[in-house]
């Protein structure tokens, strides 16, 4: 497929071009190729692009079959080459899969859409959100029952770091400009009319630009990635992809509820369907380079590019709302809102707080997110509620529902100032020693470690039930244990700023009880976990045992129940409820990579079902019946023998009841790329998650599978 080469070559359109948004996507991948052949050949690489021809020409006609002639003839080949031009040879050769990986994801996008313009009101697209809520209505729910369905929804993606993805941002960058370029060219052939041969040239010759960067752009660091490297990583799809996605997911309920059930059914508001967590820069368990600094670090940098999100999007809508007050008056709470920050007023605020009143009130957002050190995500998200209820006083209520300020409101609930909520993960062992080491130096007990269960339970529920700190000031501890603790103390200052900067503190290898309680005194040294006054207990992070062997797998609803008979971890528990009405939270986090190495594929699949379904059955009859909800934290790798595959089909094939709206899985960094290196591959994972939960919510196989 030459055509779009042709054209910008010769300015003439082939016929049959009309039709190309509806071929294979061997073509977006020729396009690619024409490109890659061009920028090559313009870098000095024709001979190696010429040679990597070859070669893949000699392995398709080898095969499979061993001690072929040709395959043979390319060994030797590439024996004759020298470093330098095997390092050529390398480059051209993975350019050329990157491009074929876009071209892939760029095919998947498109088939989704031609299904959308397929799909009607009566047969929405397969696993989409429009399916899951017809799906709904069939089961006899009504549209108050979904929308209280979609208020309970807890969908929570976590990115992880994993060492197999280790490409910089800016070549992951230019592979995205790349693919967003071939589509927008492919879409150019639908509407650009007698305008298409240049618009061809245009992009065809950006599109060789980007492959050229490509071709002379280091793919890898020269050096080790660091956990800030690693953060950035996160932090490039968070604010591209994810960013992006978001709002759409949300509109994309709002459509299928009107579709469904009526306009009048339709939400004034964008519902959250997802909010994001992350382990880059807190998971320690093993990495000697996440310190409590590090950790620091990476806390900064997901506020600071939140608000540069948020500040940008605050940046539009001031250009957007021209509202002026000689055309409509200003609501009273609109003059008193501009009174109350006066502080915040910028240069032309006089001007402003007579004519553009509304503009001068984003002024003030603007100016506190940079310099008003008490104002909170939650007050961000005030203020944009108290804006939308002022454009609806002076008549603008769809502009404010609707449009732009909608999805700011949405990104806002969403992402908060920290783009994704931070969880710190230890190895159990850590925990154990820095404890025995405080009870040592504070004179409680001297040989901890070798204490059976039983007796570190009742040392610990002591020691928790006490308001004083263990450590005397004048206390020199081990490096280990002042690492432990200084993390925590990161943990408490980001807390105090931003509530949800931080939620979970996961524990691996959680073996017993006293794991989790030994936590809970960490927490108490540095203020995280208080006795009050009047003995009541303050808690400030959930505490997630991750159950990771098969042994551990098969405990764990022993442990679990043997937790909440334990009246320390009971008071935790307490303290952790968002309201009196609501029951206390549990998160357990189960292990999909160790138990699989542990006990195999079956064995491992085999365990997680049991414990699913026991750990949902303790979880229910806890606490004499009333209960404890549960939030599963899927901890799945990319491979299939580490848990990988269809994270929908997965949630649909979860025990009955064993998720109820909520889940956390694991987004790990070999998968991230691929499943959000584009918007529309990024919408189409997370359609299929979200639908995938609602439908799960159901309460039994039956309905389910209704």
């Amino acid at each position: 497929m030459r055509s779009f080469v042709h054209i910008a070559e010769t300015g003439s359109t082939p016929a049959n071009l009309r039709s190309y948004a509806q071929v294979m996507p061997e073509y977006d991948y020729q396009l690619m190729t024409t490109a890659l052949d061009h920028a090559a050949d313009a870098a000095g690489m024709q001979a190696t692009r010429e040679l990597a021809e070859r070669l893949a020409a000699m392995c398709r006609e080898a095969g499979a079959e061993e001690g072929h002639p040709s395959r043979d003839a390319a060994a030797d080949a590439i024996a004759k080459l020298g470093e330098d031009e095997i390092a050529r040879l390398l480059r051209v050769v993975t350019t050329r899969f990157h491009l074929r990986n876009k071209a892939e994801q760029l095919h998947i996008i498109e088939v989704n859409r031609q299904r959308e313009l397929k799909a009607t009101p009566d047969q929405p697209r397969a696993e989409s959100i429009a399916e899951s809520v017809h799906r709904l209505r069939d089961l006899g729910l009504s549209a108050d029952d979904v929308m209280k369905l979609t208020r309970r929804l807890d969908v929570q993606p976590t990115f992880t770091a994993h060492p197999t993805e280790a490409r910089r941002r800016t070549m992951l960058s230019k592979q995205q400009s790349a693919a967003l370029t071939v589509e927008t060219l492919r879409h150019a052939t639908e509407r650009e009319g007698g305008e298409l041969p240049r618009t061809i040239k245009r992009y065809t010759e950006y599109l060789e630009h980007t492959v050229r960067l490509m071709l002379v752009t280091d793919d890898v660091r020269s050096r080790r990635l660091d956990v800030p490297d690693e953060v950035r990583n996160g932090l490039y799809f968070l604010s591209t992809s994810v960013w992006d996605v978001v709002p759409r997911l949300s509109r994309d309920f709002r459509d299928a509820m009107s579709e469904v059930y009526g306009p009048d059914t339709v939400p004034p508001y964008l519902p959250v369907l997802v909010r994001y967590r992350s382990w880059i820069g807190g998971d320690r368990d093993g990495n000697p380079l996440v310190t409590a600094e590090a950790t620091a670090g990476t806390l900064r940098m997901l506020r600071e590019e939140a608000v540069k999100r948020h500040d940008e999007a605050l940046v539009q809508l001031r250009h957007t709302m021209s509202v002026s007050s000689g055309w409509t008056a200003p609501p009273a709470k609109l003059v008193k809102a501009n009174e109350r920050y006066r502080s915040f007023d910028p240069e032309d605020a006089d001007v402003l707080r007579e004519a553009e009143p509304v503009r001068l009130f984003i002024d003030h957002m603007r100016a506190r997110i940079e310099r008003d050190a008490d104002y909170t995500s939650a007050s961000f998200s005030a203020d944009l509620e108290l804006l939308a209820e002022i454009l609806t006083e002076m008549g603008l209520g769809d502009i404010a529902h609707d449009g732009l300020l909608a999805e700011i409101a949405l990104r806002a609930k969403t992402f908060g100032f920290r783009l994704a909520t931070l969880d710190i993960r230890q190895h159990s062992g850590v925990h154990e020693a820095a404890v025995a080491e405080l009870l040592s130096v504070a004179g409680v007990e001297s040989d901890y470690a070798d204490l059976d269960e039983a007796a570190r339970q009742r040392v610990l529920a002591a020691e928790l039930a006490q308001p004083r700190p263990l450590r005397p000031s004048y206390a020199e501890l081990s490096d280990q244990t002042s690492e432990a603790l200084q993390t925590l103390r990161v943990v408490r200052d980001a807390k105090r700023r931003d509530p949800e900067a931080v939620l979970s503190y996961v524990i691996s290898m959680t073996h017993d009880v006293s794991d989790v309680l030994e936590v809970l005194l960490l927490m108490k040294e540095v203020g995280l976990y208080r006795v009050n006054v009047d003995r009541s207990i303050a808690s400030e992070l959930d505490i997630a045992p991750l159950f990771e062997t098969i042994d551990d797998l098969e405990r764990a609803p022993a442990i679990l129940t043997d937790m909440y008979a334990n009246d320390a971890y009971r008071k935790h528990l307490e303290a952790r409820r968002s309201s009196a009405d609501d029951r206390p939270l549990q998160e357990v986090m189960l292990g999909y990579s160790d138990s699989n190495k542990d006990g195999g594929y079956l064995m491992a699949n085999l365990s997680l079902d049991v414990a699913q379904r026991e750990v949902t059955k303790v979880c229910d009859e806890a606490f004499g019946g009333s209960g404890v909800d549960l939030r599963l934290f899927h901890g799945r790798g990319g491979s299939i023998g580490r848990g990988g595959g269809r994270a929908n089909r997965a949630i649909l094939a979860a025990p009955p009841g064993s998720h109820r709206g909520r889940i956390r899985f694991t987004e790990q960094g070999e998968v991230i790329s691929f499943r959000y290196a584009l918007p529309g591959i990024a919408r189409r994972h997370l359609e299929q998650i979200v639908g995938a939960v609602m439908l799960a919510s159901i309460a039994t196989t039956e309905e389910r599978r209704a």
